[in-house]
């Protein structure tokens, strides 16, 4: 992933241009441990509901920020399971948002973006 605003593509002529946009920290790779308790609890819950165990899932975690004023716009988990091709994403700003089943073909960056876009769709982030 580059450290790009998500979904925009900047080019030589933009240089001089402010930044507008979200951008978010490279995902890391996380333990289920490492994670907030209250990301920590969604996650579990939101597996456990399906019958499912953590271990054959990935744990990746971003921060985003707004690029204009740089101020934080939230935290992003992301699950992957690359075997069943889905992912489980939350976010989290002030309290931890609804957990999000998806479709992910296992490419991390790509699970990151349909997460933010369903965070955006449901009002989370401008």
């Amino acid at each position: 992933m580059n450290d790009l605003p998500i979904n925009i593509s900047w080019e030589e002529d933009d240089i001089e241009k402010p930044p507008v946009g979200t951008y978010w920290t490279p995902p890391l790779p996380v333990g289920i441990h490492e994670l907030l308790p209250a990301l920590r609890a969604a996650m579990l819950l939101a597996v456990e509901a399906r019958f499912e165990k953590m271990d054959q899932f990935e744990i990746y975690l971003a921060h985003a920020f707004d690029m204009e004023t740089c101020a934080p716009a939230g935290t992003f988990v992301v699950s992957t399971d690359k075997t069943a091709g889905r992912a489980l994403g939350i976010y989290n700003d002030v309290g931890v948002k609804e957990a999000m089943w998806f479709a992910c073909e296992g490419d991390t960056d790509d699970a990151f973006k349909s997460l933010y876009n369903r965070v955006k769709e449901s009002g989370y982030l401008p």
